[in-house]
């Protein structure tokens, strides 16, 4: 514990990989923490959104590397970890952000709809979990995990998202197998599940579709849609200190959406 509380956020000498850097929850966090102190590894498969968000860090005086992978894949996977011990030595820190939507009714969801949400959404944090907690076990010096999760894998959504809530389910079931299975290696694993929040394939829906927007709204008690900077406190107390013995907990940061 350290003796001066207002390092007791400090990311000082950590190094985090945080995928889906390239805009939205990710790269708030990506940001955050590299404000704090950490060394940030940015992922995303889109290079030019991630090569601005590391060269913003590093405008503001962080330091960050891009990196580009599809999470769904475990060579892209085992690569990019293998990219941030080679730069920075270690990892201590991972935040599975990455993830997309694909809406439909589900009689009318086709397979492969099904099937890339689950890639990306859930088959992509086991695989960076499986690689970087493997570096964390050898290594023998513990480490935290962060999974982002979504209100939608705790209650029903009315928007066409059978495949994301599936997702967001499992990703909860996981963080709470991989907590228990390697707490003995002191390797701490959340959750974050946020309500609607304004990143912009969430911007980009409510235009196409004005009705989501008022959706979205008359279910948050605080009548208004998460920003991204909410989401970057609980992402940092979930990497630091302060969080030393929080393990298998799903975070909820949803404006009291899930108090109904």
């Amino acid at each position: 514990m350290p003796t001066n509380l207002k390092n007791f956020f400090s990311l000082e000498g950590k190094t985090a990989l945080v995928t889906g850097a390239g805009s939205g929850l990710g790269r708030a966090i990506a940001e955050g923490y590299a404000e704090y102190g950490a060394n940030v590894v940015c992922v995303d498969i889109s290079s030019k959104d991630v090569e601005e968000a590391a060269g913003e860090i590093a405008n503001r005086g962080g330091k960050a590397v891009p990196a580009v992978c599809d999470v769904s894949r475990g060579e892209d996977v085992e690569r990019t970890v293998e990219t941030a011990l080679k730069t920075y030595g270690t990892v201590n820190i991972l935040v599975n952000n990455a993830g997309i939507g694909m809406r439909s009714n589900a009689e009318d969801m086709t397979d492969e709809m099904w099937q890339r949400v689950i890639d990306i959404n859930l088959k992509g944090p086991f695989l960076f979990c499986r690689a970087v907690g493997r570096h964390m076990i050898n290594r023998k010096k513990g480490g935290r995990i962060i999974n982002m999760a979504s209100i939608g894998g705790l209650v029903g959504l009315e928007t066409g998202n059978a495949n994301y809530c599936a997702s967001k389910g499992g990703i909860i079931a996981m963080t709470r197998t991989l907590a228990i299975e390697w707490a003995k290696h002191n390797i701490l694993v959340n959750a974050i599940a946020p309500s609607h929040t304004r990143t912009p394939l969430i911007e980009k829906l409510m235009k196409e579709k004005p009705k989501v927007r008022e959706y979205f709204i008359n279910n948050i008690p605080l009548g208004r849609l998460a920003e991204p900077k909410h989401i970057v406190g609980p992402a940092i107390f979930l990497a630091s200190d302060a969080a030393a013995f929080v393990t298998g907990h799903t975070l909820v940061v949803d404006g009291g959406h899930t108090a109904k």
